[in-house]
């Protein structure tokens, strides 16, 4: 059964978020796993001399940790009877913990062939939180083999309408849009294609390569309700702000290319910075991927 995992740090974000995933979940027919990865104090750098955490307080954390899950999704469930969660499937809501940083369950969860999308909520109210969770999202954003759906916390829960798929017209992004163009199609939502490119009157290369990606773009893609823009700016991300700002989608997606090394040590991707400023939920597609999942 298709399962949607939600990352939950019992903070108002995640919980905004869980739910969030639950109306996703409820429109594409899919579960939700409720998923905590708990911190003890072995778990952050310390001293040499310092003693092994006792196994009586680790159990009393994980303890606090299941409960404090298990309160989430009564929480959730009553939602249904709300009404708050609309249509006629009902999503089961299971739960799960693990300890460690949450980099380090991240095997876990995609080991779960049912999987087919990890969310998260972003954008704390406050500087620490939102440090904190920022560097997260940016681990997260590197290090996940799943597709990854980052939740603002203002993000309003309602259906799908537009949706925006940021693309440099690598043809590889095809594979993507079709999967994209599944999630889209269950809420009859209109997809833009969108490429940001420098203003320029004739760009030759670019014309062949946007002429062949459309090509494959009618060969492969099937859904219907997608059309193509060029959205003109010499910088990637103030052009997306732009698009952002101006297009209103309900959602972006971006597939997310690890830059080089010396990139990664001293410089931030278009993705993460789009991540650190959105205020639409962002669905980050890792690249690459053998097999996208089907929503």
């Amino acid at each position: 059964m298709k399962t949607i995992a939600v990352l939950i740090n019992f903070s108002p974000r995640s919980e905004h978020a869980a739910r969030y995933a639950l109306q996703l979940a409820k429109k594409i027919k899919a579960n939700v796993l409720l998923f905590n990865a708990f911190l003890v104090p072995a778990d952050i750098a310390m001293s040499a001399t310092q003693l092994a955490w006792p196994v009586d307080e680790y159990k009393e954390i994980k303890s606090d940790a299941e409960k404090g899950l298990h309160s989430l999704r009564n929480k959730l469930k009553h939602s249904f009877n709300e009404g708050a969660v609309t249509g006629p499937f009902v999503p089961a809501i299971t739960c799960r913990c693990e300890e460690g940083p949450v980099e380090n369950s991240l095997p876990i969860l995609q080991q779960n062939e049912d999987i087919v999308l990890l969310v998260a909520g972003t954008h704390g109210s406050d500087a620490i939180s939102t440090f904190a969770l920022g560097n997260n999202c940016r681990e997260l954003i590197d290090d996940t083999r799943l597709p990854l759906l980052l939740i603002p916390e203002n993000a309003p829960i309602e259906n799908i309408e537009k949706i925006v798929f940021a693309t440099d017209l690598n043809p590889n992004d095809i594979k993507y849009i079709n999967a994209v163009a599944g999630l889209a199609d269950e809420f009859s939502a209109h997809i833009i294609i969108g490429n940001v490119n420098m203003e320029l009157s004739v760009d030759v290369d670019h014309n062949k390569a946007e002429n062949a990606f459309m090509q494959q773009m009618v060969l492969n893609v099937s859904y219907r309700r997608i059309s193509y823009r060029n959205f003109p700016n010499q910088n990637v991300k103030k052009g997306l702000v732009w698009v952002l700002e101006n297009e209103k989608p309900d959602m972006m997606v971006m597939v997310h290319r690890k830059n080089s090394l010396f990139d990664f040590l001293f410089k931030s991707s278009v993705t993460k910075k789009i991540a650190a400023n959105t205020t639409v939920p962002l669905l980050v597609y890792p690249y690459p991927m053998d097999s996208v999942p089907a929503f």
